[in-house]
C-alpha cells in the first residue's frame, strides 16, 4: 500500500484551505484599513521597509524547509531517539542564525536604508523605527522554526491552522488600534506586529515543550550531524538567494527609482498574490511530509505519483482562483481599497500570472531535498532567478520604462527556472520527463486554454458591476471545475474523485 496516505492529505488540505479562506478574507480587510490609516507614502515605506528585512528572510524559508526534511526523514524511518537528536542540533543552529541576521540587518541592511532608500527625510525616523521592530518580529519567527517545523511534520495541521487563525484576528485587532494611536501610526503598527509575532511565536514553543517529548530534556549535540544539517542548508541559502532578486531585491529598486508610490502599488499587488498563492502553499504543507516520508521508507514510485499529482492539482487549485481574479481585476480593487495606486492592477496580474508557474514547483524541490542532493539544483535555479535584479538594475539605470517590464522580466525567468527543475529532478530523482510531459503540463496546458473563454465573454459582454464579477467568478469556477475533470485528470483520478464524492453523498443522506 505504501507511504503514501492520501486520505491524510486530503484531510489536512481541506483545513488548511478553510483556514486560508478565513485568513484572507482578514489580511485583505486589514490591508485596506492600514492603507487609509497610514496613507499611500507611509504604507509605501512599510511595505519597502520591511522588504529589506524580509530579504533576509530567504534564510528563514529554506531553513523551514530543511527543518521538514530532517524531521520527515526520521518520522519515516520511526527513529525518534535520532529525531530528539535532530532537533537539538536545529535548535542550537537557529539561535547561531539568529544571531547571525541580527548582526547582517544592523549592517548591511541598515547601510541599505541609510544610503540607498528613497524616504521623505520627514519619515527618516519613523523609518528607522519600523525597521529595528521589524527585525525583532523577523527573528521571533527564526527562532520558532525549529517547533513550527516539527509540528507540520507530524502533520499536526488543526494546530498550526488554529495557531494562523489567531495571528490573523490578532493582526486585524492591531489594525483598528491604529485608530486611537498614542504616537506616530506607523511606528505604532510596527510595535503591534512586533508583540503578534513574539505572541505567536512563544505559542508554537510552548505547545511542542508541552506535547512532544522529542523536545524536552537536554539538548543531544551532534556534531556530525550538525555539520550535515549546516552544509545542507548552505546550499539552500544559495539558491534562495532567488527570493532577493524576484521579490524583496526588486522593491528595493522600485524604491530607488520611482518612490514609494510605486511601492505601495506594489506592496499592494504582492498581498493579492500573497494570500492567493497562500492556498497552494497550505496544500504544500499536507504533501511535503509524505514525499520525504515515502523516499525515506524507500517507497520511490509512491513518491513519484505523487509529485505528479500534486504538481498539477497544486496548478488548479490555484488556477481556479486567479482566472476571474485577472480578468476582474480592477474591479477587485476598487472594490477593496478606498483610493488603488497606479500601476497596482498591472502588478497584481503579472504576479499572479507568475504564481501559477510557481505553483508548480514545490512538489519538485522536496523530492531533490529528499535525496539529499541539493547543491547544484540550488545554485542554478537560484541564479537563473539572480540574474533578474542585475538585468532589471541595468535597464532601469540605462532606460526610462514604465514599472510593469520589471515584472514582465520576472515571469519570463520564472518560467526559465521551471524548466531547470525540470531537467534538474530528472537527473537527481530519476523523474521521467516523458511522464511528466504528459501527466502534469499537457493537462494543466489544456485547463488553461480551454477555461477561460465562457468567463472573459461574461467579463467583456457586460457593464462593470458586482454582478458581472459575481457572475464572473461563477462562469470561471465552472468552467475550470469541468476542464480540471474532463482533461486536466487521469481515469484513475477521475474514478477516485466519483467515489470520493458518492461516499460524501451517502453520508450527507
Amino acid at each position: 500500500m505504501g507511504m503514501v496516505n492520501r486520505k491524510r492529505i486530503a484531510g489536512n488540505t481541506l483545513l488548511l484551505y478553510l483556514r486560508m479562506g478565513l485568513i484572507m478574507l482578514i489580511s485583505l480587510y486589514a490591508s485596506r484599513v492600514v492603507l487609509a490609516a497610514l496613507g499611500e507614502t507611509d504604507f509605501g515605506l512599510y511595505n519597502v521597509i520591511g522588504g529589506i528585512v524580509v530579504t533576509f528572510a530567504f534564510l528563514n524559508g529554506v531553513m523551514n524547509a530543511a527543518c521538514n526534511r530532517y524531521y520527515s526523514m526520521e518520522l519515516g524511518r520511526q527513529d525518534y531517539a535520532k529525531l530528539h537528536k535532530v532537533f537539538s542540533v536545529n535548535l542550537v543552529i537557529f539561535a547561531a542564525l539568529a544571531v547571525f541576521i541580527l548582526v547582517l540587518a544592523e549592517t548591511v541592511g541598515l547601510w541599505i536604508l541609510e544610503r540607498k532608500m528613497n524616504i521623505p527625510a520627514a519619515r527618516m525616523d519613523a523609518a528607522r523605527w519600523v525597521y529595528q521592530l521589524s527585525i525583532f518580529s523577523f527573528l521571533a519567527g527564526v527562532l520558532a522554526i525549529p517547533f513550527k517545523s516539527i509540528i507540520t511534520a507530524k502533520e499536526k495541521m488543526k494546530v498550526y491552522a488554529y495557531c494562523s487563525i489567531v495571528e490573523a484576528v490578532l493582526k486585524l485587532g492591531a489594525v483598528f488600534l491604529l485608530a486611537v494611536s498614542p504616537i506616530d501610526k506607523l511606528v505604532f503598527y510596527a510595535v503591534l506586529m512586533l508583540i503578534v509575532s513574539v505572541g505567536t511565536n512563544a505559542f508554537y514553543w510552548l505547545y511542542c515543550r508541552r506535547f512532544y517529548d522529542e523536545c524536552k530534556g537536554r539538548l543531544n549535540w551532534d556534531r556530525a550531524l550538525a555539520k550535515e544539517i549546516v552544509f545542507f542548508n548552505g546550499w539552500g541559502v544559495i539558491g534562495s538567494m532567488a527570493t532577493i532578486g524576484k521579490n524583496q531585491g526588486i522593491n528595493i529598486l522600485l524604491n530607488m527609482f520611482y518612490g514609494p508610490a510605486v511601492n505601495a502599488a506594489r506592496g499592494v499587488a504582492n498581498v493579492v498574490y500573497v494570500n492567493v498563492y497562500q492556498f497552494v502553499q497550505n496544500y504544500v504543507l499536507a504533501f511535503n511530509p509524505q514525499i520525504v516520508k515515502s523516499y525515506a521508507a524507500g517507497e520511490k514510485d509512491d513518491m513519484m505519483k505523487l509529485v505528479f499529482q500534486s504538481s498539477k492539482i497544486s496548478y488548479f487549485l490555484l488556477f481556479v482562483i486567479v482566472l476571474p481574479l485577472i480578468l476582474e481585476i480592477e474591479q477587485v480593487l476598487d472594490l477593496w481599497l478606498v483610493d488603488v495606486p497606479a500601476h497596482a492592477a498591472a502588478f497584481a496580474v503579472i504576479m499572479l500570472a507568475s504564481a501559477l508557474v510557481d505553483s508548480m514547483h514545490d512538489p519538485l524541490f522536496y523530492s531533490v531535498q529528499a535525496s539529499g542532493k541539493v547543491k547544484w539544483y540550488n545554485i542554478l535555479v537560484g541564479s537563473s532567478q539572480l540574474i533578474v535584479i542585475i538585468l532589471a538594475y541595468v535597464i532601469l539605470k540605462t532606460c526610462k520604462v514604465q514599472p510593469e517590464l520589471i515584472f514582465e522580466l520576472i515571469f519570463v525567468f520564472t518560467v526559465v527556472a521551471q524548466i531547470i527543475r525540470i531537467i534538474l529532478t530528472h537527473r537527481y530523482v530519476g523523474m521521467d520527463i516523458g511522464q511528466y510531459l504528459v501527466k502534469v503540463l499537457l493537462p494543466v496546458v489544456m485547463v488553461t486554454l480551454l477555461s477561460p473563454a465562457v468567463p472573459w465573454l461574461v467579463a467583456h459582454a457586460m457593464e462593470p458591476t458586482f454582478g458581472r464579477l459575481c457572475l464572473t467568478v461563477l462562469a470561471s469556477v465552472v468552467t475550470v471545475g469541468l476542464s480540471v475533470f474532463l482533461v486536466g485528470l487521469d481515469r484513475e483520478e477521475r474514478r477516485n474523485l466519483l467515489q470520493f464524492l458518492s461516499k460524501n453523498g451517502r453520508k450527507q443522506v
